[in-house]
């Protein structure tokens, strides 16, 4: 506390792959030509994620020392050394992007050891302060060495999915092998030394948590700032149009998606897809053969957030009786809804009671279940459909924007109730 009474900013160290705003656009361009269709290193989804939980932090009294390992590899970027670079977005904000030579086994090994000693340093030049440490428990290469330099800091890890569930982690579908076995042990090990979790569902909490440390439920956050973006019913788009946006991947439901939607007997719907990955050539195939079906690639995130508002309804058929599903809350799901837009999402084993109110589900992950969605859905009327979408996005912005996130974390990692 100052003299005064107020008190001073509580220091946050921030472990993760997030990239500041101009790093995130500098690294698009270094990607090999090859490498441009391919969904890799941090996805827009997970930059927003992160960067609204350091802003949230920063408007509940913290000051942000961000130290990142950026995700590239020689494989996807251009090699050679990357230096260090060091941002200031924000009032509050350092981001040190760690240098690295972008080389197959010398990167995540060198990373590691740089941000143990970034980690150390920021132990140093925080003592006698208020202050914890925020670990993404995605980075499992950059963990132990971080954990083992703070200890006796409070750890907080931010779980945006399970590891082992991971669907872009390499061992995640096949769960055999000394390699797996390897890997499990470790992380399960690393995780074993954190303090406080920060959990997308309560179903990973048994998972990560076996000795039940201190945790909240965080399932997603949404920008506050979208409170000034409206939603307009006169601004819709004339047809009645369907829209999905984000990673294009054959386990997310696609494939039903877009059978169920082209069984669906609607002359003047539209199903829009933005989005790129491994269904990507598929969706562009129904694309060619059906006018109803467009698809219309990567773009940025501006314009996708522009076509959620003109749509009538935004869909995640993401199937709800896949294993990975209970350890995720799907990032699209919080956009969409502060969308002002009407969400229609399967029954996802994730997600908290009080959203049953405020989205339409399919009862059900195959096409045909997708189909009488879809018919429910339409019969609403274009009136009804907007009016449910602004109740919905009131309730994110309300319960789930990025400042009130932010105060449940500094809770959390503090042990006190704040005002």
């Amino acid at each position: 506390m100052t003299s005064s009474g107020r008190r001073e900013a509580v220091e946050v160290l921030y472990v993760s792959s997030v990239p500041s705003p101009e790093q995130f656009v500098a690294m698009q361009g270094e990607l090999l030509p090859d490498a441009q269709q391919v969904t890799y290193g941090m996805p827009e989804s997970g930059y927003k994620f992160h960067s609204l939980i350091q802003r949230g932090l920063i408007e509940n009294g913290a000051r942000v020392t961000s130290l990142v390992g950026r995700s590239a590899t020689p494989r996807f970027y251009r090699g050679g050394w990357w230096p260090r670079v060091v941002d200031r977005p924000r009032d509050s904000l350092v981001v040190d992007h760690r240098g690295f030579p972008n080389a197959r086994g010398a990167k995540q090994l060198h990373l590691a050891v740089s941000l143990a000693l970034g980690a150390w340093r920021w132990r140093l030049r925080t003592r006698g302060r208020d202050r914890f440490v925020v670990v993404d428990a995605a980075y499992v290469s950059a963990l132990p060495g971080v954990l083992a330099v703070t200890r006796g800091v409070t750890r907080v890890a931010i779980f945006a999915d399970v590891y082992t569930f991971m669907a872009d982690v390499a061992d995640a579908s096949d769960r055999s092998g000394a390699r797996y076995r390897a890997m499990r042990r470790v992380v399960a090990r690393t995780y074993r030394a954190i303090d406080r979790f920060v959990l997308l569902t309560r179903q990973m909490d048994p998972v990560v948590n076996p000795e039940r440390r201190p945790s909240i439920v965080m399932e997603g956050l949404v920008d506050a700032d979208m409170a000034a973006a409206d939603n307009v019913l006169a601004a819709k788009d004339e047809h009645l149009t369907v829209l999905y946006s984000g990673a294009l991947r054959s386990e997310y439901g696609l494939a039903n998606l877009v059978d169920g939607f082209r069984a669906w007997d609607a002359p003047d719907a539209r199903l829009v897809v933005y989005g790129g990955g491994d269904y990507a050539s598929a969706v562009a195939a129904a694309a060619a053969v059906d006018p109803r079906v467009e698809f219309r690639g990567t773009v940025p995130n501006a314009e996708v957030v522009a076509a959620q508002q003109r749509a009538w309804l935004l869909v995640n058929p993401r199937p709800a009786d896949q294993e990975f599903t209970a350890y995720s809350f799907p990032s699209k799901n919080m956009e969409y809804l502060v969308s002002g837009t009407a969400v229609l999402t399967t029954r996802l084993p994730g997600m908290p009671a009080d959203y049953d109110k405020h989205v339409l589900t399919i009862d059900g992950s195959s096409a045909a279940d997708i189909t009488a969605a879809l018919e429910r859905a339409a019969a609403l009327g274009r009136t009804e459909l907007h009016a449910r979408g602004e109740r919905a996005r009131q309730f994110v912005l309300d319960r789930k924007n990025h400042s009130e996130q932010g105060r449940r974390i500094m809770e959390l990692a503090l042990g006190e109730t704040r005002a």
